[in-house]
């Protein structure tokens, strides 16, 4: 057969070659079959009865996968046990059944459909990946609709062989338990994104995977040999020899620059000249702490916390939140963690909320906007984030500022719910820093304003260029003008952390410059000393940083400014970079 080259996104490090084994999906019912009325008290049993093994299924799937590959690998069970007990989606099911006097089959097809319409209307892709906690569940409970002794086995298979698993997409608990087995060589999916349970799973296993390849399951079959390189996001089916012995080297490469990895991981944060910096980790989930730890976070600079709504399918109360923010605080163990408010609205819409699509949702409704037009929802959030700040260092980061004025609102509220947990005579800390993230130029603009009325400062370099430069990343047309080391974004950039450190102010860059080696060096020379970034990418941050010496980063740095172009900045640094400190770059895109 001849060799097949498909491209798609890594998103977990590495090269798995091996004989390929594809998955196959749960197929739901097109079929409306009408059961009669005086049928639908034992339907709805037999609904109810599917529910009730899919929750001890859950059990046992959980509690075998913590055994195998630790707790942290466990999480997808829980979090599917709370999209099982959601009211709202229970309620749902068996309104069906009843008003509509038809099988569960059909009532859990409906619903699939209903909320894959929802979360494929989404514009930003990290929402959409919970689309398939959802369907998960669903398809469990599909296939415990029928014969118990077929569904308490499913998941009990053992596959002898290691192979790489190929599939259109790939269930959580699916993923979940074939991983932990030690099944699995690569994962290459058609569907999914870096931030799908499979993706985080993968990444916490050091099991290359290839996502969003669109069509590698129908060049495939149960047997051809596959090479998934997880690390420049490609994959070859049916290599030639000659191929195979290419990418075999290349993975022995990569082996031995990890082990040179995981040894910096436990190094000091030191550079050269023995200048402190702190490389902190962006999350999630509440069980990426313990991988974040691992690589050598030391804190948690950035938890996204919108996704504690896309656990679930009603609006999270303030236990649900106290609960999520409690377990990573624990898990942080003593370290700072930086929750940032829901960052929500605009392109991030939620299947709980009708929020109205706007003509530009990236200049719209959403972030702290979001936040303090619906007062009661940040309320919410903000009660459960002082609750949880009596267990360690707890810091709330609020999104997409762009004025004082916002500031100012957030800082009534937030007196306002500690006078409500005063009432209730319920502890938190009394001191929770409050700091606002640099998205916007704006914000950028009015550094100084702000850098005086909060604790820190946290620039998000994603966004932060987009806005600055007009250009929209994912955007294929004009994609190529995206450039972090643009002159002007760069001197934007030194600007606001030269204005924080005039004033004290702590500052944190959080976005894709923190994990980049050569822009983290930049950013060293401007003088920032902490970086937040996905927890994968810590041990070559801290390798780079560590080889260089920050007086001489300095030098060429400030240099490098005097230059026109992006290009001309990257060359001038890394040829100046490489003299002085040859190390450095090595490994660069590994």
């Amino acid at each position: 057969m001849d060799l097949i080259r498909l491209r798609g996104i890594g998103v977990s490090p590495g090269i798995a070659l091996g004989e390929a084994v594809l998955s196959t999906p749960v197929l739901f019912t097109a079929r409306r079959e009408a059961v009669p009325a005086d049928r639908i008290p034992a339907e709805l049993d037999r609904l109810r009865l599917a529910m009730a093994r899919t929750a001890e299924e859950l059990a046992v799937l959980r509690d075998e996968v913590r055994e195998r590959a630790g707790g942290e690998n466990a999480f997808i069970f829980d979090a599917h046990r709370l999209i099982l007990e959601d009211a709202a989606l229970r309620g749902g099911l068996e309104r069906i059944v009843r008003e509509e006097k038809v099988r569960s089959e059909w009532a859990l097809s409906w619903t699939r459909e209903k909320y894959e319409k929802i979360f494929e209307g989404l514009a930003d892709e990290s929402f959409r990946q919970r689309k398939s906690d959802v369907e998960d569940v669903l398809s469990k409970i599909y296939r415990n609709l029928g014969d118990r002794g077929r569904a308490k086995s499913r998941g009990r298979e053992e596959v002898a062989a290691r192979r790489v698993l190929v599939a259109h997409d790939l269930m959580p608990s699916e993923a979940a338990l074939r991983l932990s087995r030690g099944q699995v060589l690569g994962i290459a999916l058609d569907m999914g994104g870096p931030t799908s349970h499979t993706a985080i799973l993968a990444r916490s296993l050091d099991i290359p995977a290839v996502v969003g390849l669109h069509d590698v399951t129908r060049h495939l079959r149960t047997g051809d040999t596959i090479i998934v390189d997880g690390t420049d996001g490609e994959v070859i089916i049916n290599p030639p020899p000659a191929v195979l012995k290419e990418f075999r080297s290349k993975r022995e490469r990569y082996l031995g620059y990890r082990k040179i990895l995981r040894k910096t991981a436990k190094l000091p944060s030191r550079t050269l000249d023995d200048v402190r910096f702190t490389p902190l980790a962006n999350i999630e989930l509440p069980e990426e702490v313990h991988m974040a730890l691992y690589y050598g976070a030391e804190g948690i600079g950035l938890f996204r916390s919108e996704f504690i709504y896309l656990q679930r399918t009603t609006l999270p109360s303030e236990d649900d939140h106290y609960e999520i923010y409690a377990r990573i605080v624990k898990a942080a163990q003593s370290a700072p963690v930086y929750i940032r408010t829901i960052d929500i609205g605009g392109d991030k819409a939620l299947p709980q909320l009708n929020i109205e699509k706007e003509p530009n949702p990236a200049l719209g409704l959403r972030a702290v906007r979001f936040s303090l037009k619906n007062q009661e929802m940040f309320r919410t959030q903000l009660r459960a984030v002082l609750r949880a700040s009596v267990l360690g260092d707890v810091r709330v980061l609020v999104p997409m500022v762009t004025e004082v004025e916002e500031v100012t609102e957030v800082k009534r509220l937030f007196r306002e719910v500690k006078a409500e947990l005063d009432a209730r005579r319920i502890k938190y800390g009394r001191q929770v820093p409050l700091g606002v993230m640099i998205e916007v130029p704006a914000a950028a603009a009015v550094a100084d304003r702000l850098a005086r009325d909060v604790d820190f400062l946290s620039i998000g370099t994603n966004d932060l260029i987009q806005y600055f430069l007009a250009v929209d990343r994912s955007n294929e047309h004009v994609s190529y003008l995206y450039k972090p080391l643009h002159p002007a974004v760069l001197r934007l950039i030194r600007s606001v952390i030269t204005i924080a450190q005039r004033q004290g102010t702590p500052v944190t860059v959080c976005g894709e410059m923190a994990a980049d080696p050569l822009s983290a060096i930049v950013l060293l020379g401007f003088g920032l000393r902490l970086f937040s970034m996905n927890p994968i990418f810590i041990p070559r941050i801290k390798k780079a940083l560590r080889a260089v010496e920050t007086r001489t980063v300095k030098r060429i740095v400030s240099a490098a400014l005097e230059l026109e172009t992006a290009q001309e900045i990257e060359e001038y640094i890394v040829e100046k970079i490489l003299v002085k400190h040859p190390e450095v770059f090595l490994g660069r895109r590994a």
